[in-house]
């Protein structure tokens, strides 16, 4: 563990972050991410007003790097535009276009429907089958040269595993389920895809 009695650590602007053994924990407001409105109804402890759940995975509790934070900062600032990243990305990964993620869902739009009323027809219809449950920087390796971020979803289409979307802060990376997600083209752990 760092040399931190308290298990805490403080970013500039977001305050204090909890050491909880995996990762640095806090809320931080991030008005762009209200667009995903699914009503898990599964007794899940959902924030409320824009404050989303913002973790640093850490080796040991050594506190972030100032890349990794500044990653985490892209993705807050940038919440809005992140967001609807995050919609054209599943969209387009539900037609079968490209990149392929390699999940059941892609190009499979009408499995992805069943059970949802109304299905999903459009772009637009994303954000109501999605809620955002934890931005968390990944202390992992995925081969991208930069850290990444991964936002995890409760979805209406995949309750049993959520849904993980890998992000840079400006692009979409990957998409897949939560906390196994890879980037696109790769399996998580082989590296070559």
């Amino acid at each position: 563990m760092a040399e931190n009695d308290e298990e805490t650590w403080n970013h500039p602007q977001w305050g204090m972050f909890v050491w909880d053994e995996y990762a640095w924990l806090s809320d931080v407001v991030a008005p762009g991410f209200d667009i995903f409105t699914y009503d898990t109804r599964n007794g899940n402890a959902l924030l409320q007003g824009s404050v989303y759940e913002v973790g640093f995975e850490s080796d040991e509790g050594e506190p972030p790097s100032p890349e990794v934070v500044a990653v985490v900062e892209k993705v807050v600032a940038r919440s809005s535009a992140i967001a609807d990243a995050v919609v054209t990305a599943l969209w387009n990964d539900f037609a079968g276009d490209p990149p392929k993620s390699g999940m059941w869902w892609h190009g499979d739009l009408e499995s992805v429907s069943e059970g949802i009323e109304p299905p999903p027809t459009a772009p637009g219809d994303l954000p109501a089958l999605l809620r955002l449950n934890r931005i968390i920087a990944r202390d992992r390796d995925y081969g991208t040269g930069t850290p990444v971020v991964e936002l995890s979803f409760h979805a209406a289409f995949e309750e049993e595993h959520g849904v993980g979307i890998l992000t840079d802060g400006e692009i979409i990376l990957g998409t897949g389920y939560c906390y196994d997600v890879s980037p696109y083209g790769t399996t998580y752990g082989d590296g070559d895809g």
